[in-house]
This record gives C-alpha cells, structure tokens and sequence, in this order.
C-alpha cells in the first residue's frame, strides 16, 4: 500500500517527539492509527545518494514477504518536497526525499530489553520461543519463497520485536539492503552493527546467508547466557560453556518446574547452546545452514514429544539421561547427532570436532559403517587437552530413504594411554585387544539426515 506523506502526518502528530517509540541507525519509529489498528511509521534518515528505482525496487520486494515471524510490512511512503535546509550556514531551498515504511504495530518491545549482562528475563519456555520463532523467520527469508533469497544483515535483538504474546518478529528486514541498494552506498556503508559482524564481513567484506546465522549464534547465546555471554563463550571450551549455561538454567528452573520437565528443558538449553556454538564458528563453511538449524529443532521437539509420552518417570529419566551422556575423556561436537544435508548421488561431508578434556594422552577409533561412509582420520593419538577434526563423508546414496529414515550410528571409541607402555601402534586390533579388557570408553552418535529442498 503506498501512503501519501500528509497522511502520516496527520497519525504521528507531524512525526513529533510524543509519538517516538524507538530510534534505529536508519531512521525514527513513531506510533501511529490508521483506519482504527496501531501501525508502526518509520521515517528514514536523508540518505544521499541513493538510487531511488532501486530503492524502491527493493521495497517492492520485501512487501511480498509474509511469515509469522516477520513484522509485517504494510506500507511506503516516497514523496520528494521543496524546503529549507541549511548549507555552509545558509538557508537555501532544496529538494528533499522523504521515505517512510510502515509495518505492524508490536506491542511487546524489541528483545533487547529484557536482557542484561548476564542473562535474559524471560521464563525459559518464552526464550525457547523466541529461539525457535526466529530461527524460522530467518529461514523463510533464505529460502527464497518470496521469489528470490533475503539476507537481513543487522539481526540482532533491537530488531526481534515481540507481540503481546511474546511471539518474536524479525525487523528492519532488508533495511541494509535497501540502504546498500547503489555503489556508493556498498563502499561508504558499513552493513550490521558491530558484535554481531561473522569474521570474514569485518576481514574482507565478504557476504552469505551465513553472515545471517552468525548473527543468529550471537542472539541465542545472549538469550541464554546474556551479554556478556559470548565473550565468556571464547574463554573456554564448547562443552564446558554449555555445561555452565545449563548449570545456570538448572538453578532457575529449580524452583517452577517438576524433575521431569526440567530435565526436558535442560535438554533443550544444551541443544540451543550448542547450536548457537556452530553458528558463530570463526569458519562459515563451519555453521550449518538456517534449514538444518530448524530441522534440528524439529527433531528435538519430536523426541521430546516421545519423552513425554513414556509410561513412567523412570523411563523418561532414562531416556533424557541416555540422549545426553557424554564421553569421560572425550568431547565431541555436534553433541547430540551426527547430520548430513541429504542430496541423491551426491557425496556429502561435514565435520566434527574431538576435544581432548584430560592431562594425558588419549588414543581414539572411529566405528562406522565403512560402505556408507568414510571419516578421515578414523583413529590417532590426541595430547592432552587438544582437538583435533574428523571429517566425515556419505558416500553417494542413489536415493533417500522412506521419510529420510536412518538408523545408523556412529561410535567414537576412546583410551587413556598415559599409563600405558606403548610398544605398537595404534590400529583397529588393538581396540579390539583392549574392548576385551573393557578399558575403552565408547560414545555413540545417532546419523540423522535432512532434506534441504
């Protein structure tokens, strides 16, 4: 819908002071009513050089977009009139460019305020909620249903506003585009706000979908473990910070929710910290792509759902209990499953990481299906406290399975050999040796695959 400029006007009081409810770095946000619903009226800042077909191109383009959990854009405004402006300390007459976007009213604020430096103050079912709902409005967004992919590239909480039922919605959507939309503006401009910039935009400029999940990583651990979150995330390693974002989600869960849901809960802190992990992995040939981040979720809320249907809490206990062990010696990332973006006759890799949490030398074996699947380096000898990187490949399957089903798993066998008088070399029958003797410790990763079309 275009909107003439008087209009808004008229519904923000002449855009004055009384009707400002937020300020971003590309313009001001009042409150206005139009035809009886709240709407919210940003009016841009004067951008110099702009191109204006493009401009409105793009707009044109983001008006398609409709998903639950992206604030809906309801109108435009673009009107060029004649005023006074002051140059060299002179009034002259000019031609100014006024733009205003309208969108949705959002009555709940944006996310920001609600978190401090070291946590959120949201209960964990309405965080959880909010992790899940953005991850799939961003997902929308690069999955090009609405003609070709959008990437946002200023995602942070600032511009996840919420309604009055806590339902987050991306904002700002496109705003960087918009204002990179002519060459000027892509060398004088710098996209995103700093702290939420993936490494290789800061470095060399560079842009893809997982600048977008970057940011993503940065909002979830903020959710989680607050603003100082995830300067404390890079102080230590991955398993120990999920543990101490638990550790603290455990003690507020403490006093409102029964054993059984807790551990739930818990189960899904662990799995969001992990994700958010990946996402801000220095590598963005490392983070997983949005669609398996929300086919993740979608697993975890089918297990979940299989939790809380066993017979008993013991049971349930069990299962919870058996979906999170973990290694004594050895921690491995991803945590909960091993997953491969499923294409026909396709080879497909990805990697996984071993880290080393004792003071001596661990020696390790890979058991997997050697017909499907291939890992390099499949055994070593790790020193203390090191990682190192296995990668591992689906060979080329002709088609998928029914439902994309997998039932195949993969083992990671692991030895302490810091007491040990070692005559030969590591090799698959010297773990067979030591199974016998029941020395090794084994962790065992289900093999998931998801479809990406």
């Amino acid at each position: 819908m275009d909107f003439e400029l008087h209009l808004l006007e008229d519904i923000t009081g002449k855009f004055s002071a009384d009707h400002i409810v937020g300020r971003g770095g590309y313009g001001i946000v009042y409150r206005g009513v139009y035809n009886g619903e709240e709407i919210a009226v940003k009016r841009l800042h004067q951008l110099q050089g702009l191109d204006n077909k493009a401009f409105d191109r793009e707009f044109r383009n983001l008006s398609k977009v409709c998903h639950p959990n992206i604030v809906r854009l309801i109108g435009y405004c673009y009107e060029s009139r004649r005023k006074f402006v002051e140059h060299n300390g002179e009034n002259i007459w000019a031609t100014v460019m006024e733009r205003v976007l309208c969108f949705e009213y959002m009555h709940g604020g944006s996310l920001d305020t609600h978190i401090s430096d070291e946590s959120c103050d949201l209960d964990w079912p309405t965080c959880y909620k909010i992790i899940k709902g953005t991850s799939e409005g961003l997902n929308h967004l690069h999955s090009a249903q609405q003609g070709e992919p959008i990437y946002h590239l200023d995602l942070k909480p600032a511009n996840i506003l919420l309604d009055k039922d806590c339902t987050p919605k991306i904002a700002d959507l496109g705003l960087s585009r918009l204002v990179a939309s002519t060459e000027t503006h892509r060398t004088q401009t710098r996209l995103g706000t700093l702290g939420y910039m993936p490494p290789e935009y800061i470095n060399s400029g560079d842009i893809s979908p997982k600048f977008d999940v970057f940011s993503l990583g940065i909002i979830i651990i903020k959710i989680m473990a607050g603003n100082t979150g995830y300067s404390r995330s890079v102080e230590m390693p991955p398993e120990q910070f999920i543990e101490l974002v638990a550790q603290d989600w455990k003690t507020r869960l403490q006093s409102t929710s029964t054993y059984s849901s807790q551990e739930i809960d818990i189960l899904r802190v662990k799995t969001c910290v992990g994700i958010a992990l990946r996402c801000v992995h220095a590598n963005r040939k490392s983070r997983p792509p949005i669609k398996m981040i929300v086919n993740e979720l979608e697993v975890l809320e089918a297990e979940v759902k299989k939790m809380m249907s066993m017979p008993s809490d013991d049971q349930s206990k069990d299962l919870i209990e058996q979906r999170i062990s973990e290694s004594n010696v050895l921690a491995i990332d991803p945590t909960m499953e091993l997953r491969f973006a499923f294409e026909p006759r396709k080879d497909i890799s990805c990697c996984l990481q071993l880290t080393n949490k004792t003071d001596g030398s661990i020696a390790y074996n890979i058991k997997i299906n050697q017909t499907k699947y291939l890992a390099k380096p499949s055994m070593g000898i790790m020193p203390p406290c090191s990682k190192c990187y296995i990668s591992v490949t689906l060979r080329a399957q002709e088609e998928a399975p029914p439902n994309m089903e997998c039932h195949d798993m993969f083992l990671v066998q692991s030895l302490d050999i810091s007491k040990e008088q070692m005559t030969t070399e590591i090799t698959k029958e010297f773990f067979k040796k030591v199974m016998v003797e029941k020395l090794v410790d084994t962790v065992k990763l289900p093999i998931v695959y998801v479809a990406l079309e």
